[in-house]
C-alpha cells in the first residue's frame, strides 16, 4: 500500500501573503532615519567659501535687513577641520556695540536669540523671505 503525502501550506489553504506590505511600517521608519542622516551629512559636506566682505559692507547689509525686516544668511569666518559651517539664517533684531542680535529659527520650529560679533562674519546676504517662511 502506497502512502500519499499531502503537504499543507498557507497558499493551498487560501492564505494570501501580503509580502512586503506587512513590513512596510518598519522599513519606512528605518528609511526616514537613514534619509535624515544622509541629509545631515550632506549639509555638513563641502560648503564653499563666499566672498569675504569688509566690515562696512557687512554693516550696510545688516542695517538694510533690519530696516526692511528681511532675513539674512550669515557665513561665519570660522573653519572646522578646514570646512566652513553652514550659514546661520535669521532676522536682525538689533545691534549692541560690536554685536548683532539675531532671531534664529531652529529645526523644530522654535526661535532662539543669538548674538554674533562683527568680526565672526565672513559674508552676509539677504535671504529669500519665501524660504524663511517655508512657503516655497
Amino acid at each position: 500500500m502506497k502512502e500519499e503525502v499531502i503537504l499543507l501550506n498557507p497558499d493551498k489553504l487560501g492564505y494570501k501573503d501580503r509580502g512586503i506590505m506587512k513590513w512596510q511600517g518598519m522599513i519606512l521608519s528605518e528609511q526616514k532615519d537613514y534619509i535624515r542622516k544622509m541629509k545631515a551629512e550632506a549639509a555638513k559636506g563641502d560648503i564653499q567659501p563666499k566672498v569675504e566682505m569688509t566690515e562696512e559692507e557687512i554693516a550696510e547689509v545688516l542695517y538694510n535687513a533690519y530696516v526692511t525686516k528681511l532675513p539674512v544668511a550669515i557665513q561665519a569666518a570660522i573653519l572646522r577641520n578646514g570646512l566652513y559651517y553652514p550659514d546661520v539664517i535669521g532676522m536682525v533684531l538689533g545691534f549692541a556695540q560690536n554685536k548683532v542680535v539675531l532671531n534664529v529659527r531652529k529645526s523644530d520650529g522654535s526661535n532662539i536669540e543669538k548674538r554674533v560679533t562683527m568680526d565672526m562674519i565672513r559674508n552676509v546676504e539677504l535671504f529669500d523671505i519665501l524660504k524663511w517662511n517655508k512657503k516655497e
